[in-house]
């Protein structure tokens, strides 16, 4: 084997070497390319995910905002009835304050009616006027009293209406609370799938980078490759040249190949070359010592 085969080998075989390198490199560029995709549609995901929660957390909150409102008038209106309430109370008690005790009204009446009806008339006749006027005032203060009774509903008709709107004003801070608490487990929600997703866009971002990074690779060995095959085609072209020659010889009749050697020699001579014995008898021999000069060829 020439030097030249023998170098042409090498460089065929560090050539493929440079090829299976770069195959290797365009299957681990595939591969971290997919793996890029892959893990931004999963961050694209999350993130539509976390907006949903987003949009659904701004909703609710835009209700409770809403319900909120109706709130204020509710105070208001509570504010009136309590108002409302603590005036009838403090009447009434100012009513009771003013007015004897009604079971000791109703007891002196009676007693008064008893002795009316019991006591013989000539034993009462002095004293049956003063009676009559004492029995008359106590019934008027009876009758005071239902009035007061009245009052009294009335002071419990704003009691039950101030606890309508106490009931309606504590249903919906219910309804707000309730709310809110959806409201923060979307927040909630929304937080971790905007992490997840950022995580997943971090992971995207370094495939990505190690993509780039066999993309680097690769050129260089395209570089490696593009600096071997010169040499590689400049030793096979000088391979077929001195192949073609061969074939061109052998293609020649015997006087053919003498007139070239000849020629050879000749040019060789010409430009001042250092001539062989067979050289010189090409040159100068006869036809015989050309054919001896063939055959040792």
């Amino acid at each position: 084997m020439s030097a030249e085969e023998k170098t042409l080998d090498e460089l065929e075989a560090q050539a493929a070497e440079l090829r299976k390198t770069r195959n290797q490199l365009f299957d681990q560029i595939k591969k971290q390319r997919d793996e890029r995709d892959r893990l931004n549609e999963s961050a694209r995901k999350l993130r539509d995910e976390a907006k949903r929660h987003r949009e659904e957390r701004d909703r609710i909150n835009a209700r409770v905002q809403e319900i909120k409102k109706r709130l204020g008038p509710l105070f208001e209106e509570l504010d009136e009835k309590k108002e409302k309430l603590s005036k009838a109370e403090r009447r009434l008690e100012d009513e009771y304050r003013s007015r004897p005790d009604k079971n000791r009204v109703e007891r002196d009446l009676n007693r008064i009616e008893w002795e009316v009806m019991t006591t013989p008339t000539k034993e009462i006749l002095d004293r049956e006027d003063e009676l009559i006027q004492r029995a008359s005032r106590l019934r008027q203060t009876l009758i005071e009293y239902k009035k007061l009774d009245k009052q009294k509903d009335q002071r419990i008709d704003i009691l039950a209406d101030k606890k309508a709107t106490e009931i309606e004003i504590r249903a919906i801070r219910d309804e707000m609370g309730k709310l809110s608490d959806e409201s923060q487990g979307h927040h909630e929600k929304m937080i971790i799938f905007y992490e997840q997703a950022d995580a997943e866009k971090k992971k995207a971002d370094e495939a990505h980078r190690r993509y780039v990074e066999k993309i680097r690779e690769v050129e260089a060995v395209k570089e490696e490759i593009n600096a071997v095959m010169p040499q590689i085609n400049a030793l096979r072209d000088g391979q077929r040249l001195a192949d073609v020659k061969v074939a061109e010889r052998r293609k020649m009749s015997t006087q053919q190949r003498m007139e070239a050697m000849r020629q050879e020699a000749l040019k060789k001579m010409e430009n001042g070359g250092k001539l062989t014995f067979e050289d010189l008898r090409l040159i100068y021999g006869d036809e015989d010592d050309e054919s001896e000069v063939l055959d040792g060829s």
